[in-house]
């Protein structure tokens, strides 16, 4: 768990705020920047070798805080770029967190893509289960859990380390 205590101080500023208490969406949004550290994207023409692009949904409580996540240094090197979830230009997505509000759209708009489309879908507390949802994140009990559906990753192109992958909760 050393990964994600290196993510909450990348998130908040840095160690001068550990004192403080992390806020749930915070700590998402931390989770959400470690799950990109630890899978493959297959090669796309589409792709920037600087940039990745993260989109999430207007509608969406993460929205804030992974904002404060521009610029910072992601997979292969690339600088995250976040950007607001518009399903028309999915393309320059490379991580989509979505919201309840927006599910339907934008899942539309990636099965219009090709296969082994390499777009990673991230759910916060979608009120039901989509198989086409690569992670989806929830509270249990006080703690943040996230579950993984291998199938949705591998139709997506997308190769999830074992060690991410045993951190997963069983199920969804």
């Amino acid at each position: 768990m050393a990964w994600l205590w290196v993510a909450l101080c990348a998130v908040g500023g840095g160690v001068s705020h550990a004192n403080e208490p992390v806020g749930e969406l915070e700590l998402k949004a931390a989770y959400i920047f470690n799950f990109i550290q630890f899978i493959e994207w297959p090669d796309s023409e589409a792709d920037s070798p600087q940039e990745m692009g993260l989109c999430v949904s207007p509608f969406s409580p993460l929205k804030r805080p992974l904002s404060a996540l521009e610029g910072k240094p992601a997979s292969k090197g690339r600088t995250l770029r976040v950007k607001l979830l518009e399903p028309a230009s999915l393309r320059q997505c490379r991580v989509v967190v979505l919201s309840n509000a927006d599910v339907e759209p934008a899942l539309r708009a990636l099965r219009a893509l090709p296969a082994a489309h390499g777009v990673l879908t991230v759910s916060d507390e979608l009120t039901f289960v989509n198989p086409e949802i690569v992670i989806a994140l929830a509270q249990r009990d006080g703690r943040i859990v996230f579950g993984i559906n291998p199938d949705a990753a591998a139709k997506a192109g997308l190769t999830i380390s074992s060690r991410l992958l045993r951190l997963a909760r069983a199920g969804k």
